[in-house]
């Protein structure tokens, strides 16, 4: 009888155990930080989409004017001039920022390092200087998007 106890009290415990996996993704093995993560895209796109509005250059706009977001971030003709200030050099196309573009013929650690030191593009691309893990978010958000067909 004790031992019939004890059973039911290791079957519960199994199963407690399986229940922790499946809901926990770090028990099954998911590396923290992992660059998949849905909490690390989540940030990526945030960062992309809400606060520096990439889509705003890097995404086509149709005949009326709208952002096109069945190709978004896929790269664009700019759609603005600077008149009163001078720059060295204007691009007319914002690039291809999805695994097609940039994300994936830039290496990570040369995304994540652009994006993390301020580092300058031509015009009118701004510098950003994010924190390291939020750079980490945008690549792996980046990464996530389709790509040109």
């Amino acid at each position: 009888m004790v031992w019939q106890g004890m059973m039911q009290w290791a079957f519960v415990l199994a199963l407690a155990s399986s229940a922790a996996i499946l809901w926990n993704p770090r028990a099954a093995g998911k590396a923290e930080g992992d660059n998949k993560s849905d909490k690390v895209l989540k940030r990526g796109a945030y960062l992309v989409n809400n606060v520096a509005q990439c889509g705003n250059c890097h995404t086509p706009r149709n005949a009326k004017g709208e952002l096109d977001t069945t190709r978004h971030l896929q790269g664009a003709p700019i759609w603005f001039k600077s008149i009163k200030i001078k720059f060295e050099k204007w691009e007319d196309t914002a690039p291809d920022l999805t695994p097609t573009g940039l994300a994936s013929r830039w290496g990570e650690e040369k995304l994540v390092k652009f994006l993390s030191t301020g580092g300058q593009a031509d015009a009118p691309m701004p510098a950003f200087k994010l924190t390291v893990g939020d750079a980490r978010a945008v690549v792996a958000y980046l990464r996530s998007l389709p790509g040109k067909r």
